[in-house]
This record gives C-alpha cells, structure tokens and sequence, in this order.
C-alpha cells in the first residue's frame, strides 16, 4: 500500500473542519523515523486549502499557519522522541514547503528569551500547564523526577515546560498534549502516555481524540512495516 493511500486513510478519521490530523500524522511520521513522509502531509494540507472556497491572500495565510503548525507541533514531539528525529522532521519541513510560503515564515524565533522577566514568565507558565497536565499528581511526578535526579526535574521545568510546550502561538495546551500522546504512542512508551492521555483530557480533549491516535499510530506502524505498539490510550 502506497503511503499516499494510508495517508487517505488517516485524513478520514478526522472531520472535513479539522486541522490538528495533520500535525498529528507529522508528529507520527517522524517519531517512526521516516520523516520523508510529510513531504506527502504537506501536499494533502496545500490540496485542502487550495480547493477550499476562500480568496488567494486567505489561501496563502492559511498555508504559512499551517506550516507554522506544523513545525511547532514537530518542535515540541522532540520530548516524545529525541531532537535528532525532529531535525530531521523539520528539515523535511522546510524542504517540503514552497518558497513563495517560506518567504512568510518568520526568520526569528518566536519564544523570547531577552530577559530575566521573559524566562520567569515562560517558567510560571510551564508550571501551569505540568499542573493542568498532572492534576492531583502533579506533587508526585515532580518528586519522584527530583528523586530520581535533581537535574532531570529542574530540565523538565526550565527547558521543556517553560519555553517549548506551554507556548500556546500556534498549539494550544490541549493540541500540544495530543502531540506528546501521539510521538509516546508511535514510541510505544506506556507509562508517560497513560500520564499524558490523562492530561489531554484534563484540557477538554475527548476519548474519541485518543482513539483516533491510537488508529493513526496502528495505521502507520502497519504501513512501515513496525510491530504494533502494546501501550495503549
């Protein structure tokens, strides 16, 4: 089965209206390692917006938010799984998109960090969303990181909570979450994705979005040729 066809396959579970599939099936492709395939994702989102009754500026805008999504959703799985894979997503990426709309792309990154005041602003954040994400465990996730090394807590807060996955530019919380569930999934990492699933659902996500994950890593591990993650949502 050509990937084409299982990538048809993946666009059906989601509603005509929805514009996270794509992010998801990029977070999938490249956590499973074959990050030539959101050559494909990008064509498909290109085809929807060029046939969508709506003017050329509009089309135009509506690419450069959706590759802007797509990155950011990239971005962020590395905590899923590792930032080699997401180089080499992103790369794709870039390659992928049409000069006309990487000419639009912004040149700077949009986290910020030229301040003392920005970095404490991005960390009171982050702690907001690891709070929403772990409700009443939240007290001992962060001690049994700190157990397990003092290091690894202080990470998990400074440099991915913080600046990457509680900047909510163009994922929101609820978006980023299923991002994570989708690289865990792909990755087959049982334990944070029981502790993610839950967090997705704790921002207003529906078990219908964790099983059409589920569906979308079954599907691609099955066109790749993988075995089948035992983890389940």
């Amino acid at each position: 089965m050509s990937f084409a066809t299982t990538l048809g396959e993946i666009r059906a579970l989601f509603a005509a209206s929805d514009n996270l599939w794509y992010v998801l099936t990029a977070t999938a492709v490249t956590s499973l390692n074959h990050p030539e395939d959101i050559a494909h994702v990008y064509k498909l989102v290109e085809k929807e917006i060029n046939d969508s009754k709506i003017g050329k500026a509009e089309k135009e805008a509506a690419k450069v938010n959706a590759v802007m999504r797509l990155r950011d959703g990239i971005l962020k799985s590395f905590i899923a799984h590792g930032f080699p894979k997401t180089i080499n997503g992103l790369k794709h990426l870039h390659l992928s998109t049409p000069e006309s709309i990487r000419s639009q792309l912004p040149t700077s990154p949009i986290r910020q960090e030229n301040s003392w005041s920005d970095i404490q602003q991005h960390r009171a954040r982050g702690k907001d969303l690891f709070g929403r994400i772990y409700d009443r465990h939240t007290q001992r996730v962060t001690q049994d990181m700190h157990t397990f090394y003092p290091d690894l807590c202080q990470t998990a807060f400074h440099q991915l909570y913080g600046p990457i996955l509680s900047d909510t530019t163009f994922l929101s919380g609820m978006e980023t979450s299923l991002v994570l569930v989708t690289g865990l999934k792909a990755q087959d990492v049982g334990a944070q994705l029981r502790g993610h699933s839950y967090g997705a659902l704790h921002q207003g996500a529906t078990q219908q979005d964790l099983m059409r994950i589920e569906k979308l890593g079954d599907m691609l591990c099955r066109h790749y040729g993988f075995p089948l993650p035992k983890a389940k949502l």
